[in-house]
């Protein structure tokens, strides 16, 4: 039976056979795929929360002062809704930690043997 090839530019020199490095009997289950899947998954969901809940608080705080400001013909100051959405997304960022060490928790729970 033939072995697959590596298709890159330096396979055409040494032509290496494209092989599992471990055994077939060591490749991870089925529950540790899926546990790799939910992992990987939070990684990519989590830090996004923070950016978008720092930015959705930052323009409405930034227009709410804006049109307060306008209105009483003051200019607009910067600081104020920069703290704001600073502050929420601190926060926010913390509850995504905590979800995710509580989620790794639980998974590794799952895992053990009772």
């Amino acid at each position: 039976m033939e072995q697959a090839q590596i298709l890159a530019s330096d396979s055409l020199v040494t032509n290496q056979p494209l092989t599992p490095p471990e055994p077939l009997t060591s490749w991870p289950t089925a529950s540790q795929t899926s546990v790799t899947q939910v992992r990987r998954f939070l990684m990519v969901l989590l830090p996004s929360i923070p950016v978008v809940a720092f930015s959705v608080d930052f323009l409405y705080t930034y227009i709410a002062q804006a049109r307060f400001a306008l209105a009483q013909h003051q200019p607009i100051d910067e600081a104020q809704p920069f703290v704001s959405a600073l502050l929420v997304a601190a926060v926010v960022s913390l509850l995504c930690i905590f979800i995710y060490q509580g989620v790794l928790r639980i998974l590794s729970q799952a895992q053990q043997p009772s």
